[in-house]
């Protein structure tokens, strides 16, 4: 599944995403996320891409959707890629979210 999802800890979400995204994963990874945010409140996701083709037209648009009405709903999100249309869409992306927006090439975890 190009969409997957990791345990929720200390309200962060863990997605990874590869292939290529269609409107099929959004009708999957929307009623999840929203889920997620009724439990849990605000969520900070860390949005991974491997092997991470992009997106089609409909789930672009259906990733558009998302953002602008969950705008307030995630406080932060770090989205972990390793090529430069990842991190121009990382950027894009927190035109539309409240939540602040960080493009990285590796994980740092805190304790």
């Amino acid at each position: 599944m190009p969409l997957e999802f990791s345990e929720v800890e200390n309200n962060i979400v863990f997605v990874k995403a590869s292939g290529t995204l269609v409107d099929e994963d959004y009708q999957q990874f929307v009623p999840r996320m929203e889920k997620l945010m009724q439990q849990f409140g605000k969520l900070r996701m860390v949005f991974t891409m491997e092997d991470f083709h992009g997106w089609d037209l409909h789930s672009a648009w259906d990733e558009l959707k998302f953002e602008l009405k969950h705008t307030k709903d995630l406080k932060r999100v770090a989205v972990v890629g390793d090529r430069k249309w990842e991190k121009w869409a990382s950027r894009l992306s927190g035109i539309f979210t409240d939540a602040g927006v960080r493009f990285s090439t590796t994980i740092k975890r805190t304790n």
